[in-house]
């Protein structure tokens, strides 16, 4: 099988991949009802996030049998659902030293930290949205949590890590 053409992959082996699909959608629709620009550096990915310039990210973290939320120490049958745990990434540029050496004014830093407050919010208020994936309501449920790096390379990045059925 070739790596660059999933064209003849079993739809049943595209669970994951149409799940990753469907968070960076959801995230690009949430954010244009807010109309809160993103990044134009949008994409996901199953390993290691570079925070190289501004960007939306979702990167798979692991896969496991059961609901969100289930003891994964407690033995499960294999018909059970599967859930998934990404990490959804938006780096945005912050204030940083200048070229004469100075810090950037705290009056500089917070304004800066204005696009990372709105990001965080939306974030969490999107939930919702990552629960349903099809027309027949809510899923099995979601965990989320929500923190802020500190800034790196010139960019502060909002992290959502979210626990979330396949569908």
């Amino acid at each position: 099988m070739s790596t660059t053409t999933i064209a003849d992959v079993s739809s049943d082996a595209l669970s994951l991949k149409n799940m990753m699909d469907g968070i960076l959608s959801r995230i690009e629709t949430v954010f244009q009802s807010y109309n809160v620009p993103l990044p134009s550096r949008r994409y996901w990915t199953m390993g290691e996030v570079a925070v190289d310039c501004e960007q939306v990210v979702v990167n798979f973290l692991q896969m496991y049998l059961g609901t969100p939320g289930d003891e994964q120490s407690t033995p499960q049958r294999c018909h059970v659902p599967r859930t998934a745990t990404v990490i959804i990434s938006i780096s945005r540029p912050v204030a940083t030293v200048g070229q004469n050496g100075r810090p950037p004014s705290g009056d500089k830093i917070t304004e800066s930290s204005y696009s990372s407050a709105i990001d965080a919010w939306v974030l969490m208020e999107s939930l919702r949205e990552f629960d349903m994936w099809d027309d027949s309501g809510y899923g099995l449920g979601v965990i989320a949590t929500l923190d802020s790096s500190g800034p790196e390379g010139g960019f502060q990045t909002v992290n959502m890590q979210l626990t979330l059925a396949v569908p």
